[in-house]
Order: structure tokens, then sequence, then C-alpha cells
């Protein structure tokens, strides 16, 4: 008799899924693609039914060749897509986008237990309004991770002077996608973190760019970045950037945090704490965008409070009213010691009245648009 104790434990497998968005993108459901061969189509009894008339009876198949995961489509009336893209047989990978007719799916693989019991009921799927797509899965999942991995970014900067003397006071690293198949746009690049649960990761990997490629030039004197609101309660978040100055000492360094992060008052605290330890400033960026946080301002001053450009947008066209405004809330500031930035100045008149208004730095196109670090 075998002793059960000298058995060797087993090993986790890999099960690819599809995933599918419900309850009006709330919920994400997974089903699992198994046994293989597996069809999808209308017909009861297949590895998956989808209600819907636009899916033909038997629709598609998705099986492995090797150990490549393929879908064939199966003389559909209305066909199947890959990544938007019709075909009758094609390979697919983790993150692509399936579409059997008007209903989507994204691909997925994840590591489960042998033992762990499946469905013993093949799915059925009812999409409710007929041709009613489910809220897109946000495309480029595939190949963010590849991103992420292998550093597919570059950082532009744009300046940053001081008032009324116009001297340059630093840099504003703005980070940009390089991948070929991924937006370069740092709001659609984290759109697609976000759906992946990523964002700090993306936010981390910006950062590290813009530090290898700054450091390394002694005229930036002084750089501003981005933290993403997702990276506050990461313990590794402050050690990074220590490390970072030391390995460029010349460099001031001040991280960003939006003005939405205040919310978290206690870990802008905490974080405001360990940096002004390490001489790493903090500012707290797009200030007035939501609601302006006075409050949170008072209980945890930054060292920076850049002003959203709305503010500043044509406040030389601007009433009375709003130029009082914005006049009150940057001597609020200084009061509490803190520099003001006005971002987004695009001309010599809105720059005068900022000058005018007390801020004591500012930021825009018309003292200079972001520029690759080869151009500084």
């Amino acid at each position: 008799m075998t002793d059960p104790s000298s058995e060797e434990p087993r090993r986790p497998v890999l099960r690819w899924y599809l995933e599918s968005l419900v309850e009006g993108g709330r919920q994400l459901r997974r089903i699992a693609v198994h046994p293989l061969p597996f069809r999808v189509g209308r017909l009861s009894g297949l590895g998956l039914t989808l209600a819907s008339d636009s899916v033909s009876k038997e629709h598609a198949e998705i099986y492995l060749r090797g150990s490549e995961l393929r879908v064939r489509d199966l003389a559909s009336k209305n066909g199947t897509f890959v990544n938007s893209e019709r075909i009758d047989d094609a390979a697919v990978r983790e993150g692509d986008i399936l579409h059997f007719a008007q209903v989507e799916f994204r691909v997925g693989l994840q590591e489960i237990e042998p033992a762990e019991e499946l469905a013993k009921e093949p799915p059925t799927v009812s999409l409710g309004k007929e041709g009613a797509l489910p809220q897109r899965f946000v495309e480029g999942t595939r190949d963010l991770p590849q991103l992420l991995r292998d550093h597919m970014v570059t950082t532009l900067f744009q300046p940053m002077v001081s008032l009324p003397s116009g001297a340059l006071a630093g840099y504003e690293a703005l980070g940009r996608g390089v991948h070929p198949h991924l937006p370069s746009t740092p709001t659609e690049l984290f759109r697609i973190a976000a759906s992946l649960g990523v964002e700090a990761e993306l936010s981390h990997v910006f950062r590290q760019k813009a530090l290898e490629l700054a450091g390394g030039r002694r005229s930036v004197r002084a750089l501003f970045l981005n933290v993403h609101p997702a990276e506050l309660e990461r313990p590794d978040l402050v050690p990074s950037v220590v490390e970072a100055r030391r390995r460029a000492p010349h460099l001031r360094l001040t991280l960003e945090v939006h003005e939405g992060a205040l919310a978290d008052l206690g870990s802008v605290d905490r974080l405001r704490t360990q940096l002004s330890r390490s001489g790493v400033g903090l500012a707290y960026d797009d200030f007035g965008a939501g609601q302006a946080r006075l409050l949170e301002l008072a209980e945890v001053p930054p060292h920076y409070l850049k002003f959203d450009m709305s503010f500043v947008r044509g406040i030389h066209e601007a009433g009375p009213r709003r130029r009082h405004l914005l006049t009150s809330l940057v001597s609020v500031a200084r009061d509490l010691l803190v520099y003001t930035v006005a971002e987004g100045v695009e001309s010599k008149e809105e720059a005068e009245v900022c000058m005018r208004i007390g801020f004591t730095h500012a930021q825009g196109f018309h003292f200079g648009r972001p520029r690759p670090v080869e151009e500084l």
C-alpha cells in the first residue's frame, strides 16, 4: 500500500478562462475554458451558451494546437473577432479581446489547484437587451505587461520658472509610453493599467525612467515627479526615491500627489513626514480641479501647491470675483509658507496677472513646452 505522505504534492495547473463584464460593468465573471476543445454558440449543452440571436447555433471553437491556444470560427453568420479583427482561425493570448458576434470576452490565464472543482453545468450567459454589448474591456491589456517589464517608456521635461524673475526653477517629468501597440499618453496608459490593477507599477516605471534620464544631466537641478494615489501606502515608495537621491545627489526632488489623494489625509501626512526626513519635497497637484481642500491644506501643508490650469486659463480676461478668489487662495498658501505654482500659463497676459496675484512659480507653454532630455 502506498504511503500518502510519500507522494509528491500535485503542482498547480494553468487554466484558460474567459471573463465578461456583467451588472452594467460593475462585476467581472470568469468562465473556465475547459475541457478543450471548447465550443461557443447559441445551442444548449455547449461549453458556453450565449443567449443572443446575433450568435450562431455553433459559433466558434477554442482549442489547443500544441501549447498554443487558438480560436476558429465555425462559419458563423456574424463572425468571430480577435482584438477587433475578424478571423477564421487565429492564435489568442492572455489579454486578447474576443467577440463572438457582438458578445465580448477577455482571455485570461489562471493558476489553480488540481483538486479545484469546475462548474458541473455548462455556463449560459444571458445578454438582456438584444444587440447591446457589455461595457467594453480596455484594449491594450495584453501589451501593458511588456511595457512594464521592459520599461518601454520615456520622459518629457517641462520647465517651471520662478516669478517674477522667470528664472528656471526646475522641471516636471511627464511620462510617455513608447510601446508600438499601446497609446503614448499617460491618461490612456493609466486607464489600461487601472483595468489590471497595476497603476502603481506604471507610475513607478515612469518615475524610474525620469530619474534615469535626468540623473546624468547636471543642467537638471530640480525635478518634480508624479505619484499615483495607489502608491501612497506602498512601503517601497519612499525608499526608492531616497535611493534615487543617493545616486544623483545634485537633484532636488519633489513628489507630486493629486489633490484627490488628500481624502486619505493620514497617508499623505505620513508621506510628507518621511519625505521631509529624506530631504524630498511634496507638492499637491491640480489644486482646485475637484474641491479645493482648504482644511487638508492647513492640516498637512505641502512644500508646493500647484493650482489647476482652470484657475489660470484666461485669468487676464476674468472678472474681479475670480481674481479675488485666486488672490485669496494664494494668500492662504503664502501664510502657510507654501510655494504656489500657476499651471497652464499660455500667454504673456496670463503670466503678468499671475505675478500680480502673487504666485511664486509658474509652468505652461508660455515658459516652455515639454521636451526630451536631449533638448534641455
